[in-house]
């Protein structure tokens, strides 16, 4: 099983996981903070298993959230996707959006998200 990159994983740094907040990697381990105050030791490789990221989905992003978004440098083009600058990529990660498809992978629980 291939296990996402510390890089990608470090884009979720102050995102909730399962365990609490996620608050550092070190090589092959990640650090998660309870509700309590208290650190946890996890392996990478457990992720998924014994723990997991809490992400949504692009597509539940409110409508102000879009419109932040597209100033700060996404864009839809057909026929090649998505385009997005270094900022959009980091303001997406601090919504906790899924941007590697961890979700579909099984190292993130989706996040239901209502839209109004």
């Amino acid at each position: 099983m291939t296990y996402p990159t510390i890089q990608k994983l470090g884009l979720y740094i102050g995102c909730q996981t399962s365990e609490g907040k996620l608050i550092g990697i070190n090589q092959d381990t990640v650090y998660t903070e309870s509700h309590e105050g208290l650190v946890k030791e996890h392996e990478i490789s457990k992720l998924g298993l014994s723990f997991k990221l809490l992400l949504k989905k692009i597509n539940t992003l409110s409508a102000e959230e879009s419109t932040l978004l597209i100033k700060k440098g996404f864009s839809i083009g057909r026929p090649n996707g998505y385009s997005f600058s270094p900022e959009a990529v980091l303001y997406l990660s601090s919504l906790g959006v899924d941007l590697f498809g961890l979700i579909e992978s099984g190292y993130a629980e989706e996040i239901k998200v209502s839209k109004e």
